[in-house]
């Protein structure tokens, strides 16, 4: 299954951070936006239609937690994958648990392998569409 429909958001205040998945999704044939905060990330989500969202969870820009809520109203069926190296007063168990809260479907703790993101995320969209098609069959 070809992976150049998928839409991925990456949101992380780190340059270094979006740069590196940004390059490992692109590698991979995956049409990715990259966004340094929460409300540039909202922004976007109201610009076009994304299959999946990889956000860090404290931004000084735009908390993720904040992102994670408001993704969760307005656009139910979007794949999350969170990333948190933690934060001022959060503890790395605390973010993970706000993560899950938030329904985050995987928890990546920085430093994580990227390219292992991409392929979890890319396999989590793949079975998500291969269900969506089955169920649709009669």
């Amino acid at each position: 299954m070809s992976n150049s429909n998928i839409w991925v958001l990456v949101v992380d205040d780190m340059d270094a951070n979006r740069t590196v998945l940004e390059l490992d999704f692109r590698d991979r044939g995956v049409e990715v936006v990259c966004c340094d905060g929460g409300q540039a990330a909202l922004e976007c989500l109201g610009k076009r239609t994304f299959d999946a969202l990889v956000t860090d969870i404290w931004m000084p820009s735009g908390d993720g937690i904040e992102l994670l809520r408001h993704v969760r109203e307005q656009h139910p069926h979007l794949l999350i994958y969170a990333v948190t190296g933690g934060g001022p007063g959060m503890s790395m168990a605390s973010a993970s648990a706000l993560a899950r809260v938030w329904d985050a479907s995987k928890v990546y703790i920085k430093p994580f392998d990227s390219q292992a993101l991409v392929d979890d995320l890319i396999a989590d969209l793949h079975s998500a569409r291969n269900e969506a098609a089955g169920d649709r069959q009669p």
